[in-house]
């Protein structure tokens, strides 16, 4: 087995580990300095992921840094094994490479069921750390049956109780957030589509788009924060493309992912200003669209054919809603830095908040931080 481990199982294993180790490098530099990763742009399946509450341990340290740890505790017993082949390391890399297994199974089923979106550098790492596994025991076959097994069993805890860490840990809600020098150019409440009192003492600008599935979560928490702040707080809507067919902020790289979304946001604004309550109709209409294999945006056909049943076929005015998307596309740019793009957004006085949260407890503990940097 030696001499395979040096020729086959040794090489594969380290080439494997490497390539998991820079990629988890490059995760945990992107979650601390916020580095731009090549699709990992506003409102993409990575960008998702990575500013998940899922991404966090502790409530503040990057999962992809503790996997930094692993793949580099493995690499050091895949090297040393090439010079000393010796039992006691091996039972270790099985140890280890068993627990980044189940760990890896972990993450991709977080992706899968909770987060709905899937991160290709994330997918590539556990990738690794699969196939890592596999090589690791198919190279401590001739360790005999029962210790192998003692092993996996050990590892299988190893991962267990950092599953069980994650769980406790996990805070609320995660959020990137950002301050001007100024105070930004909030719509007026009285004059926007709004969720809540227009005369409420605090009104914070939602920026989001009707092709982003965390926004219609978001979208679907906004009455419960209304509530829970008593009505002091109203969200004034600010539809906010993140096509760059018509917002200047988003570069041109390759598919479109959010084609449409110009056409919804312009349908949606048009509709407020002929008639708000066809507007909330719409409004709900368009996140509300749930397929087979669950929530899909509408299409620019379904929703014009929408618009013009609520409307009853009156003209939109377009000037108005051309003037008010620049200025949210104005307020989109004025909030957006290196690596902190995404929606939905909320902003309030001269600050502004990206909140990832799954749960109305978590988006009202995110208003509530944005609230008090102000």
């Amino acid at each position: 087995m030696r001499e395979k481990y040096r020729h086959i199982y040794g090489p594969a294993m380290g080439l494997l580990c490497s390539v998991a180790l820079i990629l988890s490098v490059i995760l945990t530099i992107h979650a601390l300095a916020g580095m731009s990763l090549i699709g990992c742009g506003a409102g993409s399946s990575c960008d998702q992921v990575t500013g998940s509450r899922w991404s966090l341990l502790l409530g503040f340290l990057p999962v992809s840094s503790l996997a930094v740890g692993a793949y580099l505790a493995l690499l050091v017993c895949i090297l040393y094994l090439f010079f000393d082949f010796d039992t006691a390391v091996r039972k270790v890399l099985l140890v280890l490479s068993s627990a980044v297994f189940l760990c890896c199974l972990w993450f991709i089923w977080i992706q899968a069921a909770k987060v709905k979106a899937f991160c290709p550098y994330c997918l590539s790492t556990h990738l690794g750390g699969i196939l890592l596994f596999v090589l690791a025991v198919l190279s401590s076959r001739d360790l005999g049956r029962p210790a192998v097994l003692r092993m996996l069993g050990a590892g299988g805890a190893l991962a267990v109780a950092f599953m069980a860490v994650h769980l406790l840990t996990m805070p609320a809600y995660r959020a990137q957030s950002g301050r001007s020098e100024a105070p930004l150019p909030i719509p007026a409440a009285s004059a926007s589509p709004v969720v809540g009192p227009e005369d409420a003492s605090v009104s914070v600008a939602l920026l989001y788009d009707y092709r982003c599935s965390h926004c219609r979560t978001i979208h679907g928490f906004l009455d419960e924060a209304v509530a829970h702040f008593g009505g002091r707080v109203s969200f004034v809507l600010c539809p906010t493309p993140l096509s760059p067919a018509c917002n200047p902020y988003i570069p041109v790289t390759g598919e479109d992912r959010f084609a449409g979304s110009c056409d919804l946001a312009r349908l949606a604004l048009g509709l407020w200003k002929a008639d708000p309550e066809a507007f909330r109709t719409f409004d709900a209409w368009l996140f509300e669209a749930d397929g087979k294999d669950g929530w899909y945006p509408r299409s620019p056909a379904e929703a014009e054919a929408k618009a013009r049943e609520l409307s009853g076929g009156v003209p939109l005015d377009g000037a108005w809603t051309a003037d008010y998307l620049s200025r949210t596309l104005e307020l989109f740019g004025r909030t957006t830095s290196e690596g902190r793009s995404g929606i939905p957004r909320l902003v309030y006085g001269s600050s502004w908040i990206i909140p990832e949260a799954d749960t109305p407890e978590g988006f009202i503990e995110a208003v509530g931080e944005l609230l008090r940097q102000n």
